[in-house]
């Protein structure tokens, strides 16, 4: 039997490309050829870059911690809280700071999910930046961290205020050795439960990576199939 077929694939990441929104002052995407088919007569070959930053993406802590070693990078993730079940939530339209009182009716607290990703669209167009968006209350990481949740997620560039520079959400998440995803694409994503699958790149050196993000939505056959 082919188990794919019993699941909707939603891709939920951001499209790559010049057209990508990046933060002001970072490194947005670009590529060259480096070798064309009519060149080498077997091949095209290209080359890019872009900051680590540009769409879908997972932050390592090195990203704001003062010391960029080998154990806070990109690589030295673990992978367990990327991949697995997970809720999504629908706060939108939001596009200000998350707070416990948008929880309320959302969560059943005695079966909190390990992932949970927040849709808001605070951030509808993967081709520009705004300067407000929706982010994560302390008090919201807390309260997550003590429900047992190893990872968040959420349809906008940070998941604290764009304009913060303290970054207080970054350091909560941290502290509570959480991890989080940034710049995801939920539109096509309903409220829920799926099964995430958001790999960051295996990237030793650098405090963040990219994910291709999907979801898989179960989808149970005429015999009531479930995902037990």
């Amino acid at each position: 039997m082919n188990y794919l077929k019993r699941f909707k694939i939603i891709d939920i990441s951001q499209p790559i490309e010049k057209r990508t929104a990046c933060f002001p002052g970072d490194t947005s995407f670009d590529f060259s050829l480096k070798a064309s088919h009519a060149e080498s007569g077997s091949f095209n070959l290209t080359a890019y870059q872009m900051s680590p930053h540009v769409g879908s993406h997972a932050d390592a802590p090195a990203h704001v911690l003062p010391k960029m070693e080998r154990g806070n990078l990109a690589g030295s993730m673990p992978l367990d809280p990327f991949i697995g079940p997970c809720m999504v939530i629908d706060l939108s339209p939001c596009c200000a700071e998350i707070t416990l009182k948008d929880l309320e009716g959302k969560l059943d607290l005695t079966e909190v999910p390990t992932r949970i990703l927040f849709r808001t669209r605070s951030h509808s167009r993967f081709d520009l930046f705004e300067e407000e968006n929706a982010c994560f209350s302390t008090t919201v990481i807390d309260f997550l961290s003590s429900h047992g949740v190893l990872l968040i997620g959420i349809d906008s560039p940070s998941v604290d205020a764009t304009s913060s520079k303290q970054l207080e959400a970054h350091h909560a998440l941290i502290s509570h050795n959480m991890f989080w995803l940034e710049n995801l694409e939920l539109d096509g994503a309903k409220e829920g439960v799926y099964f995430l699958s958001a790999l960051p790149l295996k990237l030793m050196e650098l405090e963040a990576a990219p994910v291709r993000a999907v979801l898989l939505e179960f989808l149970p056959d005429r015999k009531g199939d479930s995902l037990c």
